[in-house]
């Protein structure tokens, strides 16, 4: 009898706590807006312009700006390398650094937890069009500055010149402003930053995200400076712009409540706003 009211009771309980349950989980990412044809348009015309901006648009062949400015040489002696082999495994820490920052919003957050795991292909979706959106937007500046730009990188001062190693191609040592690696690094760090604090993607977890994020990025950051490939002006510039990217475009995708109506209009202007 006693068992038989347990069961009744606990029942009760959960039919009573079920419409809450499902209640969460359907406004789980209802402030992730959606985005129009339009949008998905510009995003992918974006990512293009990128793309033929790195393949057919190249550095100048004799550096437009070249050498240290304010802090740079001094940070430069403090942290850089001390042999050719410390710095190309700093130069592939980085890459390691940059290449999870930016896989790890679209692979685990998007892809993995959101769709697999909670089941919301339709939330995952929203937030792999704000993904692409603000890396494409990284990836435009970087490659057009850089190539604007044309500031020689720290390792190739001096090259094909008597006692230094010969001059590698422009792309390779004309492209120092600003860090390509610290710009994408920090725009997958801001976009995790944002997202881990306007949706409940790892429950208590998600106050970790944030910090562990930007910590990966700033270290990125300075392995670029140790493998001689940027100096700090660089570094910092890249850092500012991803940051400002990353938060431009969360912002215009998230909103910072939950549950609330989310009007079609406000999410095609995302690529305009960033810009």
């Amino acid at each position: 009898m006693i068992r038989s009211s347990r069961a009744v009771s606990k029942a009760v309980l959960f039919a009573l706590l079920l419409p809450q349950v499902a209640s969460a989980a359907s406004d789980f990412g209802s402030n992730v807006h959606d985005g129009s044809a339009g949008e998905v348009a510009a995003v992918g015309a974006t990512g293009a312009a990128a793309l033929l901006v790195e393949f057919l648009w190249h550095a100048p062949e004799t550096p437009r700006w070249s050498g240290p400015i304010l802090l740079d040489g001094p940070v430069r002696d403090v942290l850089g390398a001390g042999s050719p082999g410390l710095r190309t495994a700093a130069a592939r820490a980085s890459d390691v650094g940059e290449l999870g920052l930016a896989a790890y919003p679209v692979l685990i957050d998007a892809g993995l937890v959101t769709w697999l795991s909670k089941g919301r292909g339709d939330v995952a979706r929203r937030l792999l069009l704000a993904d692409v959106e603000a890396f494409a937007i990284t990836g435009l500046l970087t490659s057009i500055v850089q190539r604007a730009v044309g500031r020689e990188r720290p390792f190739a001062q001096g090259c094909g010149s008597a006692g230094h190693a010969p001059c590698e191609a422009a792309d390779e040592r004309n492209t120092s402003y600003f860090s390509g690696h610290t710009s994408f690094a920090f725009t997958g760090a801001t976009l995790l930053c944002f997202q881990h604090s306007r949706l409940n993607l790892y429950g208590d977890a998600d106050a970790l995200v944030c910090p562990v994020a930007l910590a990966i990025a700033s270290a990125t950051g300075l392995l670029r400076i140790a493998a001689d490939r940027h100096w700090a002006s660089d570094v910092l510039s890249g850092a500012a712009v991803g940051a400002a990217v990353g938060s431009l475009v969360s912002i215009t995708h998230i909103s910072s409540g939950s549950g609330g109506t989310l009007p079609g209009a406000s999410s095609g202007a995302s690529i305009a706003f960033a810009f």
